[in-house]
């Protein structure tokens, strides 16, 4: 008889735990047939997406001050072509290595960093690439002419 003792036991244990189990799961602010509360809301975001700046770096084939407008021609690495892009300068746009658009001429070379806004790509900053000039000959010091290997005369 002590075998159906001890299924009585564990039939009892099993019940009395499947009774407790949700009753102490359930949140202490909740009732039983209340509703859960209402997720919080999610926090609001803007909506546009995140303006893009884009880097060329390439020949200028044309400025139009009055306009002003740089034509640059520049390489394409994505698609393996040459490209022209046409900037707008705004008053927002930085300018290095020149004071003006009206500095800028055709055949030199130029860093331009610019955003797509509104059907047009305005510049944001423009590098113009200046040349270095080489120091003239007859400023060259006898010294610095010597190899590195020959001992300078005290």
């Amino acid at each position: 008889m002590k075998l159906s003792h001890d299924k009585a036991f564990l039939a009892a244990c099993i019940l009395v735990s499947l009774i407790a189990i949700p009753a102490f799961s359930q949140d202490a602010g909740t009732t039983a047939g209340a509703e859960a509360p209402a997720p919080a809301p999610a926090p609001i975001t803007d909506s546009t997406p995140p303006v893009k700046e884009i880097a060329i770096y390439g020949e200028v084939q044309a400025v139009d001050a009055p306009a002003n407008n740089l034509s640059v021609q520049y390489y394409d690495y994505d698609s393996d072509s040459e490209k022209t892009a046409e900037i707008t300068i705004n008053t927002d746009t930085k300018l290095e290595n020149v004071l003006a658009l009206g500095d800028i001429k055709k055949g030199d070379w130029v860093d331009v960093t610019y955003v797509e806004k509104d059907g047009r790509n305005a510049a944001k900053v423009v590098t113009v690439e200046k040349e270095e000039t080489p120091a003239p000959d007859d400023e060259i010091s006898p010294q610095a002419a010597l190899p590195a290997s020959v001992p300078a005369e005290q």
